[in-house]
């Protein structure tokens, strides 16, 4: 059950740091293809990705809430609350960027 409980406290803080940083303009990794540069910058202009650094926030959030949980003696909260957080910050995610998606068409 620790494992469960770890892994989704995990997916929530992965969720999280994946929508914040672009959400907020948070400094990240920048790839431009075309100049072959990468830089840590808050704006991204051009042709320039900010997937990469988006996705390493998100994957530290992710690791360090699943450790912090993982080595806790806290008590334990009920699954079915922990996966409902999951699964909704999970959803939050995938509506604020289909609505940027579709904002755009």
């Amino acid at each position: 059950m620790r494992e469960l409980r770890a892994a989704l406290w995990g997916v929530s803080a992965f969720s999280l740091g994946y929508l914040l940083p672009g959400t907020l303009r948070l400094p990240t990794l920048a790839y431009d293809p075309i100049a072959r540069t990468v830089g840590f910058t808050a704006q991204v202009s051009g042709v320039a990705m900010r997937y990469y650094g988006d996705l390493l926030w998100a994957c530290a959030a992710g690791l360090c809430a699943a450790a912090v949980v993982w080595t806790s003696r806290r008590p334990a909260r009920p699954v079915a609350v922990l996966t409902g957080a999951a699964l909704a910050l999970v959803a939050l995610d995938v509506a604020f960027y289909l609505s940027r998606l579709l904002a755009q068409v």
